[in-house]
This record gives C-alpha cells, structure tokens and sequence, in this order.
C-alpha cells in the first residue's frame, strides 16, 4: 500500500513495476507464477552485468495497481510446498522470495530521461526444525534437513558480514541457493529488515535463543544504499555534474575579480573546443561504441577547459592578492615616514 502511495504522489515520473513469486524446495528454486514449470526447477546463474545471481526463465508479472500484487501473492500461497507435522498442521516446506522490480523514468531537460532500478524482496524464511520434536520421517525428514542446512549457511554467512575482522576473507554465498538469492540483500547495495519469530513455550526455549543469537548478528551487518542506474547515463551525468560545478565556480571567479568574460587568455581560445551535443539517455544503449567514447571524450575535453580556465581565475587573484599586500606595505611604510616627519621638531628657528 505505501509504495504505490509514494508512486502516486510522484505523477512527474513513470514507474513500471513487475513481480516473481518463487520457492526453495529441497535446494530447488521453484517458479511459483508459471502454471507449465509448476515444480519443475530453475536454474541458479551469475550475471557478470549485473553482478549478482539470478534465476533463469523466472516469469514475472506486471503490477499496475495494488490488486495485481496482491493477486500474485495470493497465486504464489496456493502453489507453496507445505506440510504436516506433530507441532504445526499448515508447516512451511520451503523458503520462498516475492520480489518486485521497480523502474522509475525521470524526465530531465531537453527531453532526456533518467532511468533507475530497485527492487524489493520478500522473504518467507522456513523455521528450523527438531526431528526429535516433529517425528518427521521419510519426505518430510528430507526436507527439514534441506530447511536446516539452508539456514545454518545462511548463518555462516551472517556470522561473517556481522564479524568486521571476517567480512574481508570468504563469504559462502554458493553454499546454498537461499544464500545466493540474498547476497545483495545481505551485503549489498541496499537496506535490510528482518523480522525473528520466536515461541513464548518453555518447550522451544533452545530455538528461540538460537533465533536471537541469528537475529543480535544480523543486526551488526552494515549495508551501504546506493541508487542504481545505467552506467553510461551515471558517466554522462557525473560529466554534466562536475561541467556545471565548474561553470559556477568560473562564474564566481569572475565575479570575485571583477573581470568580464571576454578578458582571459583563455576566453580566445575556448571556441574552439567543441561543445559536447546534448544526448538523450535513452538513446545512449543503441549507440555505438566509438560514438560513445567520442561523446566521454568531449565532455572530458571541455572539463579539462573550464578547469584551466578556473585555474587562471585562481591564478590571477593570487597575483592581485600579492600586488595589494605589497601596496598596503608599502602605504604603511610612507605613513610611518610621514609621521616620524611630522614629530621632528625644527631646529632651523
């Protein structure tokens, strides 16, 4: 509800959501959207691009309104793994993972949009289970074991983000597939809440201490949010940015010293620089490789321009500086001389 609210009080932007719905299954990652692969698993791979994992031939819903996410919610329940046990009638079978994918277009000027990617997961961790307390067997023994070695990794690698002196040596995303999922969650470029269940029953006192042992690490874990964006539009941008920081500093420079435009040596020359053409950001995938570098190339080139030309500004004031400490010293020394003049009596008379 509070993030299509947000959505709609920001009516400058265009916003495209899309949902997944999947589970963990006996370390299988199940499609939980796409009625044809019910059951069937999907593959696990890493995305140099994007650097992370990702699952293979997901299906992903799109979610214009509120209701659309509900619905696919509600789809994913109804295909969920679960199970009967002695201490829970409806028990969780599987870890599962709602994620919506979030785009959001940025109208700038001269018609150039700015493109960012978020994303939001959802997850539904299995609790651990006692054998001894649930007398599971057979199916249902297989997949407590798979629910406990999933998080007893999940815990190495908490125990390793939370630790400073270990976050630098390995961390075992690969051991398993829940941790692969959640390794840009758990030490990522985003921001992370989880929620420990624990049982008020003297009977589960040992799980719930684990539990808050598991939960006291995770809070230790620091994250450092970033916005993401398309790293051609980031390098145009950031080029804009630093031209604009220093225009306005040449501007003040200027103005400080009260020089006109067209009175610095670099002033003559800075026609011929060629200006870098305004570029919509949306057009900067389809461009060619030699087009692209040739665009950084420009933009490079005139901050190298408008950083000599600030450095003559700074130049310049340094000189005027000087040249106003040596005339105030030298007003000082006349006025010392002239009052050592006017204290001298006259002996002539």
């Amino acid at each position: 509800m509070y993030l299509f609210q947000r959505i709609q009080e920001q009516s400058n932007t265009h916003f495209i959501l899309k949902a997944s719905y999947l589970e963990i299954y006996n370390e299988k990652v199940i499609d939980l959207l796409n009625a044809g692969t019910i059951r069937k698993p999907l593959a696990v791979r890493w995305s140099k691009k994007a650097c992370g994992f990702f699952v293979e031939n997901l299906f992903t819903v799109d979610c214009e309104e509120l209701d659309d996410l509900i619905a696919v919610l509600e789809e994913g329940m109804r295909n969920r793994s679960i199970g009967r046990h002695n201490m829970n009638d409806f028990s969780s079978r599987s870890h599962t993972i709602l994620t919506v994918h979030i785009t959001s277009e940025l109208p700038a000027e001269n018609g150039v949009f700015i493109t960012r990617t978020g994303k939001i997961n959802f997850v539904d961790l299995a609790g651990s289970e006692m054998t001894k307390k649930t007398q599971s067997e057979g199916k249902m023994l297989e997949e407590a074991n798979n629910i406990n070695k999933s998080l007893m990794v999940l815990g190495y690698c908490i125990a390793s983000l939370s630790d400073p002196k270990k976050k630098t040596n390995h961390v075992p995303y690969r051991d398993s597939k829940l941790t692969k999922l959640l390794a840009d969650s758990l030490a990522g470029n985003g921001v992370t809440l989880m929620i420990a269940c624990i049982s008020p029953a003297k009977f589960n006192v040992s799980e719930t201490v684990n539990t808050l042992r598991y939960a006291a690490r995770a809070k230790k874990i620091r994250t450092k949010p970033v916005v993401l964006m398309d790293p051609r539009e980031a390098l145009i941008l950031s080029l804009k940015h630093e031209i604009e920081t220093l225009e306005n500093e040449n501007k003040h420079l200027r103005t400080a010293l009260r020089i006109s435009s067209t009175s610095t040596p670099s002033d003559k020359n800075s026609n011929k620089v060629k200006t870098p053409p305004k570029v919509d950001l949306e057009k900067l995938g389809d461009m060619e490789l030699q087009e692209l570098m040739e665009l950084v190339r420009l933009y490079v080139k005139e901050n190298a321009e408008l950083q000599q030309q600030n450095m003559e500004l700074f130049n310049s004031r340094e000189v005027l500086q000087r040249d106003h400490e040596v005339v105030c010293r030298e007003n000082e020394r006349l006025s010392r001389k002239l009052e050592g003049k006017t204290k001298t009596p006259d002996t002539g008379r």
